[in-house]
């Protein structure tokens, strides 16, 4: 008897608490838009680490509902791609590079993104958010480690049921898409990477 009240305990907690529903922020990439500049004939390197793409978030949604996803994981493509637009060459990296990885690489700035993510919904009665925010603060350093500049921008997105019921992540997709047009304009507006 012990057991099965504890269970319909453990049931009712669950219950008011909400459940985390996974969702992606990922979206379609080539919804990003090309610059109206060439890209600086610069080679980049992105540093996202296997820590950072295994990352789990969990922020609100509606119905008293969460949503669940990994920020690093969902944002390492469109960030790739929104860089490609910037630099002449991206690479991938894991880690932050050592001397030997930034000559075989011919890298000639390093950046480093940090991830933050909001999300909300006013429903009483469907989980996916309908607004979302994903602020992408970045930072571009030289060959030897020195900050040569630092972009912070913040995306949002906004999607209403009609929108969103055959796409559950769409406010989301639409705040990486946001947010990572906003930083490709702003380094390739950057004067400090012009030289």
């Amino acid at each position: 008897m012990a057991l099965i009240r504890l269970i319909a305990t453990a049931g009712v907690v669950a219950a008011l608490s909400g459940c985390a529903h996974e969702i992606s922020l990922t979206g379609d990439a080539n919804k990003i838009p090309d610059l109206s500049t060439a890209p600086l004939d610069k080679t980049v390197g992105l540093v996202i680490t296997d820590d950072q793409l295994s990352k789990e978030v969990i922020t609100p949604g509606g119905g008293g509902d969460k949503v669940s996803y990994h920020p690093y994981h969902d944002l390492e493509l469109p960030m790739y791609i929104g860089l490609g637009h910037v630099f002449k060459n991206v690479t991938k990296l894991k880690s932050a590079p050592d001397a030997a990885t930034i000559q075989a690489k011919h890298l000639d700035y390093v950046i480093t993104p940090t991830i933050k993510t909001t999300s909300s919904s006013p429903s009483l009665l469907t989980w996916p958010p309908t607004d979302f925010s994903v602020t992408l603060a970045c930072t571009v350093a030289d060959p030897d480690g020195q900050t040569v500049a630092t972009e912070d921008v913040t995306g949002t997105g906004h999607a209403e049921f009609s929108e969103f019921k055959h796409n559950l992540g769409l406010a989301g997709q639409l705040a990486t898409v946001d947010a990572v047009s906003k930083l490709q304009s702003a380094l390739a507006k950057a004067p400090e990477l012009q030289k």
